[in-house]
């Protein structure tokens, strides 16, 4: 009974060192219609937080490696993961100018095709002491949340990313500015 199991925990866990690695393409791109202000895609360098955090879960989930390749780069058996930036809510001015979000889409390719796509959207206001950070940082937090996404995502087929829905602090501007204009109306 001893060597059964053995052999069967021998066998399972080898299927888990075995299993086909995902690695980051890179470099993280923008769409060439991404909606993104200059200046923060100028000072923060999303793409560049993106790639540190994202494939740090890859090397995690591959059991080592840099958990990247370079764009045309021939993969072997591995599954690519591409991202490109399509959306960043972020203006200068951290916490004091409103949530942050960072919207992604991603693609993963295996033996060159699309197997499966997502897009990703998370918000954040900057956390308990979101006051006293920059935009960098809160955009930062963003990337880290799609980056835990992105693990789970690559690792279970069935697993589907929802659309986080954004900050009560990003619609009070728009709803004060709703009820100031009635009160005008009256």
């Amino acid at each position: 009974m001893k060597r059964i199991l053995t052999a069967a925990l021998c066998f399972s866990t080898t299927s888990v060192f075995a299993a086909t690695p995902v690695l980051l393409e890179t470099p993280v791109t923008y769409a060439p219609d991404a909606s993104v202000v200059e200046q923060i895609k100028n000072e923060c360098h999303i793409e560049d937080m993106l790639t540190q955090h994202v494939s740090k879960v890859l090397r995690k989930i591959n059991h080592g490696g840099d958990g990247t390749i370079a764009a045309q780069t021939d993969a072997g058996d591995a599954r690519i993961l591409r991202l490109q930036i399509t959306h960043v809510l972020g203006v200068g001015g951290g916490a004091w100018s409103g949530p942050k979000a960072t919207t992604v889409s991603a693609d993963l390719i295996e033996n060159g095709k699309v197997v499966r796509h997502t897009k990703i959207n998370r918000w954040s206001v900057g956390g308990v002491w979101g006051a006293f950070k920059g935009s960098c940082s809160i955009l930062d937090r963003t990337t880290i949340v799609i980056s835990k996404d992105l693990s789970r995502w690559v690792r279970d087929p069935s697993y589907e990313i929802k659309d986080e829905a954004p900050p009560k602090e990003a619609s009070a501007p728009t709803a004060q500015a709703e009820s100031a204009s009635s009160v005008d109306a009256e």
